[in-house]
């Protein structure tokens, strides 16, 4: 954050990933955001606006999910 005469004026960015698993939503979020933060430092929040389930005789065999990724610009 950059102090402008008294005031912090924070700049995020929002970029969009998505993430898979073969056990469940939850786990198809964490592992998106496990990998993000290998290249992205400072991320802030993470907001889940798509989820999509990959059927196979009558089972979800994978869970996909598409996340809103905030982070603190440098």
């Amino acid at each position: 954050m950059e102090n402008f005469g008294g005031d912090y004026i924070s700049v995020a960015k929002i970029i969009e990933v998505v993430g898979s698993s073969e056990k469940s939503w939850e786990d198809a979020i964490n592992q998106a955001l496990k990998r993000a933060s290998k290249t992205i430092r400072n991320i802030r929040g993470v907001d889940v606006i798509g989820q999509k389930g990959i059927v196979k005789n009558g089972e979800i065999v994978e869970y996909r999910v598409v996340l809103k990724l905030s982070f603190s610009v440098e």
